[in-house]
């Protein structure tokens, strides 16, 4: 049957903290290397779709004060197709649901509304109350970009918290408990040397006085360990 010695128990203690910071080194590195790629990807992704929903929101403005202007069927146009693209920009970024629902109102309400506009004689506002719809619409989405924001800030809070946890447990908490466990086991197994040591030297005495030679060469081997365990043969001048 084998048992269980203080040398495998100080060395399951001794080999838990590097065990608890090999599992969380690569939570860890893939935490930071989220965090370094965090700014890359919210301007590759959410500043774009804000972008694009502010240039949509530009491009009515200019149209509405475009068809005043001498040449404002071309401009019109002009903004006409580049809000076309930039509709195309926005659905390419949106990444939660409700940015495709408002990007999708925003392309349906929009070609009735930029046909109607070509169409229009001057001085014609008929179209103006669902031009304003569609400026709403436009706010919509910005508003639903806010909140994917907002929401991507959340879920990076919430990753840093687990980061600091996993940190400070792998990095602090679990060392120092190891430490802390292994100096209460060497403690008592301090004690017990302490007392094997007085034990030797008792019989060691007896051994001399009995003058057994095979008895003092077994105790001179267990006076050498004991001397390599850092508990040598007490010095008698010390003892005086």
């Amino acid at each position: 049957m084998t048992r269980v010695t203080i040398i495998t128990k100080l060395r399951f203690v001794a080999v838990i903290a590097p065990m608890i910071l090999l599992v969380a080194a690569p939570i860890l590195a893939l935490g930071f290397y989220g965090f370094g790629a965090m700014p890359a990807m919210l301007h590759d992704n959410q500043f774009a779709g804000i972008e694009a929903a502010r240039e949509m929101e530009n491009a009515l403005y200019k149209m509405d004060w475009g068809r005043t202007q001498p040449e404002g069927l071309q401009i019109v146009r002009d903004q006409q197709r580049g809000f076309v693209g930039w509709i195309d920009a926005a659905r390419s970024h949106a990444s939660t649901p409700a940015q495709d629902d408002a990007i999708e109102k925003i392309g349906q309400a929009a070609n009735p509304i930029f046909d109607a506009m070509r169409a229009a004689q001057p001085g014609d506002d008929s179209f103006e109350p669902r031009l304003r719809d569609l400026q709403g619409l436009v706010a919509d989405l910005i508003s639903a970009d806010d909140a994917a924001m907002l929401s991507i800030s959340d879920r990076v809070e919430a990753r840093a918290r687990l980061m600091i946890i996993v940190t400070v447990v792998a990095a602090v908490i679990v060392p120092w408990l190891c430490f802390i466990a292994i100096v209460q086991m060497t403690g008592g197994e301090g004690a017990a040397l302490r007392e094997i040591r007085r034990g030797v030297e008792n019989i060691a005495e007896r051994a001399a006085a009995a003058h057994d030679p095979s008895m003092s060469k077994d105790l001179e081997v267990i006076d050498t360990k004991l001397a390599e365990l850092g508990y040598p043969k007490p010095n008698p001048m010390l003892a005086e």
